[in-house]
């Protein structure tokens, strides 16, 4: 099996003080999707809460002193078709945005297995969105890249990246209606080496602060390899 991107729900935004920043999730949800949430916040004080059943894998991460973000995963039950997820309603008035994504391709392991801690990578630029280098561990694993942006700048495939191709999964998520308007946008790869390293690349928009988050989201664990016993511990085995 390989992972593969799925679908996206609604993106959801706020700004107001003890507004709920509730995305939904995609339409359809199968029993053992891979969901992905993707948060960002203006500043870099406040924090997201994290929703009942969802498990904080990576962040946060500071974009130009000025803004954070979040991913955040769950191994789906298959009940949670269009489900509303609660990050919080703190009572500040700095913008807050977020989306669910969803990926098929799961064989085995819990959600800190199939989307490990050592993948996660960040890069942070002042004008446009730079990707940064992933690498998966095993054939059917994905690189993703999430863009948090802070405009309502459209997106695009990267350029420039060697090991692979970055692939807009889906068009961006932007809101021109806060201060600052803001832009939420995934890419995948799978690198041609399968498993292998995707390295470099960005994205031209129109100069505002970006950070970008890069991962790997792998269908199963890798078998542990087991170092052969010796002799001596043969004949301990045998003798007990």
């Amino acid at each position: 099996m390989a992972i593969a991107y799925k679908s996206a729900g609604a993106g959801a935004v706020t700004e107001a003080s003890g507004g709920a920043l509730s995305p939904v999730c995609p339409a359809t949800v199968d029993a053992n999707d891979i969901l992905i949430a993707h948060v960002g916040f203006e500043g870099t004080s406040a924090t997201p809460d994290t929703p009942a059943g969802w498990t904080l894998l990576g962040g946060p991460y500071t974009i130009e002193s000025a803004h954070r973000h979040w991913i955040f995963g769950k191994l789906a039950a298959g009940t949670e078709d269009g489900a509303a997820v609660a990050f919080g309603t703190p009572a500040i008035t700095t913008v807050r945005v977020a989306r669910v994504y969803s990926f098929s391709g799961w064989v085995s392991g819990t959600i800190t297995q199939n989307v490990p801690a050592v993948s996660f990578a960040h890069l942070s630029h002042a004008t446009d969105p730079q990707m940064p280098t992933v690498t998966t561990t095993i054939a059917g694993a994905l690189a993703v890249a999430c863009t948090f942006q802070a405009d309502d700048n459209p997106q695009a495939s990267a350029t420039g990246e060697s090991g692979g191709d970055w692939v807009e999964a889906v068009a961006e998520y932007v809101q021109s209606a806060t201060t600052p308007d803001t832009a939420l946008h995934i890419q995948t790869c799978t690198p041609t080496a399968n498993p292998g390293t995707v390295t470099g690349g960005t994205v031209a928009t129109l100069n505002d602060p970006c950070g970008v988050i890069g991962f790997e989201i792998r269908p199963s664990v890798p078998a542990q390899s087991q170092a052969p016993r010796t002799m001596h511990q043969a004949r301990q085995r045998r003798a007990s």
